[in-house]
């Protein structure tokens, strides 16, 4: 296992599609500055009615997991596109320690990256908000959990986007069932009755994020059920896929 992990890591490094979607993430702190700045203006001419910037983390709360569930999916539908699938499952006996192995490598880059990225956005938010007060300060509850649960999340991401493409084995379609998976239940929430849009947001990662921190108001579950959650629909899809690329051909 420990061989494979190694292999898969020198894979996901050769990738040019890695250090792009990496770069991508950037996007989240230009919309995050870009936001933080339209807010503070609005309250240097309207006073303290202005919304409060906070932590700045939910103004791109759902671009970083799209962006690290596209690694996920990179990760292995090259592989598929190429062939060289089939190469690397002849060389190791049990094909799903193929896929445990990349979720790990993917998973581990995208906690790092996205807990970095989290840090980053929280950052340029306080920096343009400044003197005002509505910001966040890191003494404040919920202010230092929610910057690691925002790395998580983006590693859960991860390992749905390389179980997606172990599943069905084409990156337009992994792209656009991620892009399903992650963004669509956001939008239904809005068209449903009490108490059903309140779970189906709560179900939500940038939802089970906030949750995961312990920030009062931000849905169903406390932070040990919302590590329940986020553990299961990663566990369920690698699980999934595991078994498939078991059962079927290359």
């Amino acid at each position: 296992m420990i061989d494979a992990v190694a292999s898969e890591w020198l894979k996901l490094r050769s990738l040019r599609s890695t250090y792009h979607v990496l770069a991508s993430t950037l996007s989240a702190l230009a919309l995050t500055g870009f936001a933080a700045l339209s807010i503070s203006k609005y309250f240097d001419t309207k006073g303290p009615g202005a919304e409060p910037v906070g932590t700045g983390l939910a103004f791109s709360a759902d671009i970083p997991p799209v962006l690290f569930g596209m690694l996920g999916v990179l990760a292995i539908s090259g592989e598929y596109g190429t062939g060289m699938i089939r190469l690397t499952l002849t060389t190791v006996r049990r094909p799903w320690i193929v896929v445990a192995a990349k979720a790990v490598v993917v998973a581990a880059v995208a906690a790092v990256a996205g807990q970095g990225l989290a840090f980053a956005t929280y950052l340029t938010a306080q920096a343009v908000v400044g003197g005002r007060p509505i910001g966040a300060s890191l003494s404040e509850p919920a202010v230092l959990t929610q910057i690691p649960a925002a790395g998580v999340c983006c590693a859960v991401a991860a390992v749905m986007g390389l179980s997606l493409a172990t599943l069905l084995r084409s990156t337009p379609g992994a792209l656009v069932a991620l892009v399903a998976l992650l963004l669509v239940p956001a939008g239904v929430e809005r068209f449903l009755p009490a108490p059903w849009n309140d779970l189906v947001d709560s179900l939500t990662l940038s939802s089970l994020a906030e949750q995961l921190a312990g920030v009062p108001g931000s849905g169903a579950f406390g932070p040990f059920s919302a590590v329940a959650v986020l553990a299961g629909q990663a566990a369920l899809l690698l699980l999934t896929a595991m078994l498939a690329i078991t059962r079927r051909d290359a």
